[in-house]
């Protein structure tokens, strides 16, 4: 009851401000009628941690990330990237693995800081909404020796930026969808050239009631206990002190309740989880004429309780961070330029599995690196040192290497040392935990051919990427002779190594355009150990690690009109028990953009796995068919000189 009454207290003070809004549009129609348009200006932070060289990336901005039928991390990465996103359903819990590594292995940013679960060591990407970033960028590959654990196979950097083109902003999203989906965002934007205030608002709920097939020959069930609320305020505040000086604050409170259904083997279920989370950062730079320096502060508080009332269980956790980094960089000339930073971490962590202990990790750490560009060649050397409560972890390298054979044809390369530190919980868990576990850590290596050609009406992109990766002591949770418990141990050595063909072409005409893009992934990631329990044989591909993925989109543009297919194809997978088949998904977004004055608007339908396909990520957690969304986005912008 409390859910319900805070939902309907959210979306009354929602209608009343949009009601509001629009009733004093009309009153401001000669002023409207009397600004001038200009383009939009957007002045973004320097990267003061350069792009990685020897690497591919891959980038949304908020206008892109608009377009497409994504709601959250897990659903844009799966569509776009060809990322396996390990979905235990519709509004559950969803977690990537990229090439053959682990939920831990793929490092999330907002605004330069990490903020994975320490207890856990990964993010649930299902909690992370797409429409709330200005940018984002997937950095696939070792990038350990720059932004330190956890970034073995890829970094996301989720990014809010300032827009000091002396405007009003009011953005306002109402969807609604299949199975009681519902979700209203709004954002306001309120400044000028040397401040600027950006509020976010979102509301979304769902049953998530889809029926589904238990197994052939088994009549329909209807999915329950699969209820979804969630909601989030975002708050960023600029200001331009001068051309020099830059200071920003980022605050993000967030709070989610999901119920947890049945799997396709249970009847029912009455297990549910609250998430909440309350992220701070402090942000200060100045620039030179030969370089900058930054300096950024965070405080990360954030809660996860499980309770499940048909088993009398409840589990509360909770973890705090705080964070501290400096970082400069110069150019040295033209042509050469020094990173240096510095980072400190603090970790405190509370739950009944670490009984009466109250576990803290203090890590800091000291990052280099050292870029070169000339005019058909580009290298980067950079090296890490990182302690850990007292102990120093190995020296962690990384040399890239961009070579530009001519302008459309370029040959990338990357040799890392990447690590990823033990969780909380794999240390202090009681019983289970291990306070003598080792980091994952192995040497990856990667080689890019890109290719590109056409003109300004037609443009071709192709690239090749080999990759080659191998991890050492990585940690699995097994029942070890002799124990009757579940412990975390250094038990086996995994090999990754694959191909990743890509390619995208763009044709342009007078008043439309037309764009594909596609990708192939082939990836084998192996157990190198022989083990007992659990049982794996040396040279078997890891669970849940598909080797075969594609997958591609074709859009069309034409005056007000997008419209958009996008289609993966996941080949087959071991769970836990049972094989999973391969399946096929198709997605499709309509979109109609009318222009009005200073008011813009977007009308759009989205078909959600639009040939109905019956399939399984996870085993026994069902998978919804054809669904609809459909809702309007408007957008109102105004010049100001507040």
């Amino acid at each position: 009851m409390e859910i319900f009454s805070e939902r309907h207290f959210f979306v009354a003070s929602y209608t009343v401000f949009v009601f509001l809004l629009l009733c004093s549009l009309p009153l401001q129609a000669q002023e409207i009628l009397d600004t001038v348009r200009i383009p939009t200006i957007e002045v973004k932070a320097a990267k003061i941690r350069q792009d990685v060289t020897g690497s591919v990336s891959q980038n949304w901005t908020k206008d892109q990330l608009a377009q497409l039928p994504a709601n959250n991390l897990a659903e844009l990465l799966a569509a776009e990237t060809g990322t396996f996103i390990k979905s235990y359903g519709l509004g559950s819990l969803a977690t990537s693995s990229v090439r053959g590594g682990s939920a831990g292995h793929t490092l999330v940013l907002w605004n330069g800081l990490p903020v994975q679960s320490p207890m856990l060591g990964q993010l649930d990407l299902s909690l992370l909404p797409v429409q709330s970033m200005e940018s984002i960028r997937f950095d696939r590959g070792g990038n350990t020796a720059l932004w330190g654990s956890g970034a073995v196979g890829g970094v996301l950097d989720l990014r809010n930026q300032a827009d000091f083109s002396q405007r009003l902003q009011v953005a306002s999203l109402t969807q609604i969808g299949s199975f009681g989906q519902f979700q209203q965002q709004l954002k306001l934007r309120l400044g000028n050239a040397k401040l600027q205030a950006i509020t976010r608002l979102s509301h979304q709920e769902a049953e998530n009631d889809f029926t589904y097939l238990p197994a052939p020959g088994v009549p329909e069930r209807r999915q329950s206990n699969a209820r979804l609320f969630q909601q989030y305020l975002i708050q960023d505040l600029y200001w331009k002190i001068n051309e020099r000086h830059h200071l920003s604050v980022h605050f993000w409170q967030q709070e989610s309740d999901r119920h947890i259904p049945p799997t396709n083997v249970q009847t029912r279920s009455e297990a549910h989880q609250d998430d909440r989370a309350t992220r701070l950062i402090l942000d200060f730079q100045k620039r030179g004429k030969k370089g900058m320096w930054q300096i950024k502060t965070g405080f990360f508080n954030e809660y996860l309780n499980y309770f499940d009332d048909q088993i009398l269980l409840e589990s509360r956790s909770r973890f705090r961070t705080y964070l501290s980094e400096l970082t400069a960089r110069w150019s040295l000339n033209s042509q050469h330029s020094l990173l240096i930073g510095n980072t400190h971490t603090y970790i405190q962590a509370w739950s009944a599995g670490y009984r009466e202990n109250i576990p803290a990790e203090y890590k800091t750490a000291l990052f280099a690196s050292w870029k070169y560009k000339a005019a058909q060649l580009q290298t980067q050397i950079s090296l890490r040192q990182e302690m850990v409560d007292g102990e120093l972890i190995p020296l962690v390298p990384s040399l890239g290497v961009d070579v530009y054979l001519s302008p459309s044809l370029t040959i990338k390369g990357k040799l890392s040392r990447n690590y990823r530190l033990p969780t909380l919980n794999d240390r202090f868990w009681q019983p289970g935990g291990n306070e003598n576990l080792l980091p994952e850590s192995g040497w990856s290596q990667e080689l890019t051919v890109e290719q590109k050609a056409g003109d300004q009406n037609f443009q071709v992109k192709a690239s090749m990427t080999v990759f080659n990766r191998n991890i050492q002591n990585w940690i699995l949770w097994s029942i070890r002779e002799g124990q009757s418990f579940w412990s975390s141990n250094n038990i086996t050595e995994v090999w990754s190594r694959g191909l990743e063909p890509r390619v995208s072409m763009t044709r342009k005409f007078d008043d439309f355009s037309l764009q594909f893009k596609g990708g192939y992934d082939y990836i084998r990631s192996t157990n190198q150990v022989e083990l007992a329990n659990p049982r794996m044989a040396a040279g078997e591909q890891l669970i849940y690690t598909p080797i075969h993925q594609a997958f591609g989109s074709f859009s069309l543009r034409w005056r007000g009109w997008y419209a958009l297919y996008q289609h993966s194809y996941t080949g087959p997978t071991q769970g836990i028990n049972d094989p999973i088949e391969a399946y096929q998904i198709g997605n499709i977004r309509l979109q109609y953009s009318p222009q009005f004055k200073a008011i813009q608007a977007r009308f759009f339908l989205n078909i959600q796995n639009a040939w109905d396909k019956d399939y399984l990520v996870i085993e026994r957690r069902p998978m919804p068919g054809r669904f609809f969304q459909t809702g309007i986005q408007i957008f109102f912008n105004k010049k100001t000189d507040l």
